[in-house]
Parts: C-alpha cells; sequence; structure tokens
C-alpha cells in the first residue's frame, strides 16, 4: 500500500488549512479538516467511499454535487497543476485525500474537496524513479567524512565488490536521512551534511566522473543500521516479537518488515563478498519471502533495524532466516551482516 509522497502531503496540508487540529492524535493522517489514504471500499448507491490511512484507521467520506474532484499528476506539487476530473474517475487502490469537516465521532466527513493520486500513476513514477536511481545512483557505506572539504568517501557496491568513491557534495545537494525503524523513501526526513557517520549506509544520485573514482550527487540519502544475529529462544506470535539468544533486546515485527529466507545461491555469494555479489538489493527482494508462525525456537536469524533511543527495543527492518551456515565463523557472520546491512536500506 503506497500513499501520497512527502511533497504531495505538504502541499494537501496546507490545502486543509495550517491551523487544522489533529482529530485523531494516533493518525497523523486525519485532521478536524481532512483525511488521507486509500480508497478501500466504494458505495455507489450512497455516494460513499471509505478511506483507509496508513495506520489502518478508517474513515467514510461522502461526496455531493458540491465536491470539487481533482487528480494530482505525479510529482506535481502546485493546486494550479492539479485536473479536474469526473466524481467517477477513481478507483479502489487510489490513493485520495479528502476535505472537509470530520464528524464527532471521528468517523464519518462531507467532502468539499477530493484529490486523487491514481494507483497506476503511482506505480508507473514508482518505476520511473527505481530505473532513475539504477542508472544514476550509487549504494554502499561511508568509510570517511571530510567536514572541511563536504567529502564523502563511499565503500560503493559494485559487481566486482566493494570500491572506494569520493562524493563530493555541493551547496545544491539535498540530503535526506531514514526515520527510525523505517527504509521507506517516503518516510526520510530533510537533513544535513552533519548527519553523516562513519559506518551510515548511503544511496546518492548524480553524476559519476568518467575514471569512476569522483560522484557529484544531486541527492543524498543515509540511515544508521546495526545488525544483530543469534539463534530464536522465543516468539509471540499475537504480540509479533521475536528474543534470540544472548542478546538482551526484544525485536518486535511491523506490517513493513521484510521476511526473507536465504536460498543455497545466495548463501554461496555471501560466503565470499570478495568476489562480489552484483546488486544485493535486487538479490534481496527475489529472496522467497516467509511468515512469522513458519519461524520456531531454535532457528538462526538475521534481523536488521534503525539504531533507536531504547537499545532493549527494536522494530525489524529486515528480517532473514536460513543463515545458519554463515553464523559459524566470525569472518562470515561479518561480511553477512555487512551485505545485509546494505541490502535493507531502501530506494525510492
Amino acid at each position: 500500500m503506497r500513499h501520497f509522497g512527502p511533497c504531495v502531503l505538504c502541499v494537501l496540508v496546507l490545502l486543509a488549512g495550517a491551523k487544522a487540529q489533529t482529530a485523531n492524535p494516533t493518525d497523523p493522517a486525519i485532521t478536524a479538516l481532512s483525511v488521507m489514504g486509500v480508497v478501500s471500499d466504494l458505495k455507489a448507491d450512497t455516494r460513499q467511499v471509505v478511506v483507509t490511512t496508513a495506520a489502518g484507521t478508517q474513515v467514510t467520506v461522502t461526496l455531493s454535487d458540491r465536491t470539487v474532484f481533482m487528480r494530482i499528476p505525479p510529482g506535481e506539487k502546485t493546486k494550479d497543476k492539479f485536473i479536474k476530473i469526473a466524481p467517477t474517475d477513481f478507483t479502489l487502490g487510489d490513493s485520495v485525500f479528502a476535505r472537509g469537516r470530520l464528524s464527532e465521532d471521528r468517523k464519518t466527513m462531507p467532502a468539499l474537496e477530493f484529490y486523487v493520486m491514481s494507483k497506476g500513476d503511482i506505480a508507473e513514477k514508482r518505476e520511473r524513479e527505481r530505473g532513475e536511481w539504477s542508472k544514476r545512483g550509487i549504494a554502499g557505506t561511508i568509510s570517511a567524512v571530510n567536514a572541511e572539504t563536504k567529502e564523502i568517501t563511499v565503500e560503493a557496491r559494485a559487481a566486482e565488490g566493494p570500491k572506494p568513491i569520493v562524493v563530493a557534495t555541493t551547496a545544491e545537494t539535498k540530503f535526506r536521512r531514514y526515520a527510525p525503524d523505517s527504509v521507506r523513501f517516503d518516510d526520510a526526513k530533510s537533513g544535513t551534511f552533519t548527519d553523516l557517520k562513519v559506518g551510515d549506509q548511503l544511496r546518492a544520485l548524480g553524476a559519476k566522473s568518467a575514471d569512476g573514482a569522483r560522484f557529484t550527487p544531486e541527492e543524498i540519502v543515509t540511515g544508521s543500521f546495526q545488525t544483530i544475529s543469534g539463534t530464536i529462544t522465543e516468539i509471540d506470535a499475537e504480540k509479533k516479537e521475536i528474543k534470540i539468544k544472548d542478546h538482551p533486546v526484544t525485536i518486535a515485527l511491523s506490517k513493513d518488515s521484510s521476511m526473507r529466507r536465504l536460498t543455497p545461491e545466495m548463501v554461496a555469494a555471501l560466503s565470499a563478498p570478495a568476489k562480489g555479489s552484483g546488486d544485493l538489493q535486487e538479490m534481496f527482494d527475489k529472496l522467497p519471502a516467509f511468515t512469522l508462525q513458519e519461524l520456531k525456537p531454535g532457528d538462526a536469524i538475521l534481523i536488521s533495524s534503525t539504531k533507536g533511543a531504547d537499545p532493549a527495543r527494536v522494530t525489524a527492518i529486515a528480517v532473514v532466516s536460513g543463515v545458519g551456515p554463515l553464523l559459524q565463523n566470525s569472518q562470515t557472520r561479518r561480511a553477512t551482516a555487512v551485505s545485509l546491512g546494505a541490502m535493507s536500506l531502501g530506494g525510492p
């Protein structure tokens, strides 16, 4: 389920009114004057639309002849670029922003304005952005930061293995920082050069020099991650929590946690990191998925997470099973941890 990007969200929040009070303190997608989410049900006979927010809250939006319907083209940020549409020009799964006045029970809203970003447009934009970052992007681990020259040395991932690249930032470079417990690109916050730390995972979009040794970035996205490995001692399926041996930490799973099982081919690739393993993110995405119910005490797993404020509790970004052979010695354990950290860094 994918929702409006941060730029469009800012525009729509302004449209709703900067002083609008949050109607649901636990759900930022709902205010006294607006609701934002995905169309999960359509009731044509009553002209009602059920909008489900990213947090799972549902609001029934009632449409009328007074409602203004607009489509938001991908990437557009200003209202004068929005396109007027018919009341029927949206469908299940489309992202929407409805403006009106929320009822006292916070469950219904008559819509004065109804903005739509179709799921087809979103998918097309996402694919276009992914292609752009794949062709013009680099990813790797920060090995040095030079505050004086505003340059970053990155051990970039390449098919032939890690390769050092100097990333020379400029005054125009945009910095973003992944939010705690999330590698969703849309959740990343604005940042600065001073946020960068040795050991951070980095993705950058820009231009590489002819010899491949330097990179001029238009945008940099970074995050501070940690990888925990061990044997499962306890699973609480109801709370979606895992505990592992020798680590005093509770691992919580969310709806965004990615769970993948290593294949023999991936085990071989990670066992010989010096030879390179291609695009680790692409390989990770193709690994078979599994569920929490398939895990059991005694299984060896690797967990990737952001470094949060509470060291006793982390939310898993990625959980990888089938890693027993890789944890038998410190060298392969460390190489696998580094690779998992690189794989779990999400792109646009």
